[in-house]
């Protein structure tokens, strides 16, 4: 329902803030994980958001990061596993720690979290060790994309750059190196040199 909240922080405590989104002040409550990175009060911030509605209550819980929120989503899909303890699991222990304590089955590291017991622990392991994998898998491909997105963006402007001072307009100078990239699937690997030699033939 709420994604995230973009506006100006007016409270924080280690356990809830206040953001004001154009006049209407919204309270969320958040793990001191997210508290220990905010900005000072009077800052713009933007918050993401998980909406959690139970018979009981209804509650906007508050997070700086997607892993953080990420985490808290697998840990409260756990029978037995609330947004309370979930909170005290991301307040007690890092996100990179939690993932790797899960992964070693490190029993000790999650019950030294307040209000994990042994028993506990052992069903976070067994229930979010083969997601957490999976997880860190998605987010390392996804990492490498992004990665690879931004070196071919650089080469391309380079390239373009590079044409245009050797007399060549920019439009025409731009389908020529886009032109090469089209042509061969390792073009990431080329250097700008590379990719001029190759626009002459398009131009």
């Amino acid at each position: 329902m709420f994604d995230y909240f973009k506006g100006t922080l007016r409270t924080k405590t280690p356990v809830r803030i206040v953001v004001d989104l154009n006049g209407v002040g919204y309270e969320l409550t958040i793990p001191l994980s997210t508290f220990q990175a905010l900005p000072e009060i009077g800052s713009d911030v933007t918050i993401l958001s998980y909406f959690h509605v139970n018979e009981n209550s209804q509650q906007l819980i508050g997070f700086l990061t997607e892993q953080e929120r990420t985490l808290f989503k697998l840990l409260i899909a756990i029978t037995g596993v609330g947004p309370k303890m979930a909170l005290s699991v991301l307040s007690g222990i890092g996100v990179g720690q939690f993932r790797d304590a899960v992964i070693a089955g490190n029993i000790e590291t999650l019950t030294g979290i307040s209000g994990v017991g042994r028993k506990t622990a052992e069903r976070l392991i067994v229930e979010l060790r083969e997601k957490i994998v999976l997880l860190q898998g998605e987010e390392a491909v996804t990492a490498d994309k992004k990665s690879s997105s931004g070196k071919k963006a650089l080469l391309e402007e380079d390239s373009i750059s590079a044409l245009v001072v050797l007399g060549y307009k920019r439009q025409e100078a731009g389908q020529a190196v886009r032109k090469v990239f089209e042509a061969s699937g390792k073009s990431k690997n080329l250097a700008v040199e590379d990719i001029i030699r190759e626009s002459f033939k398009y131009l």
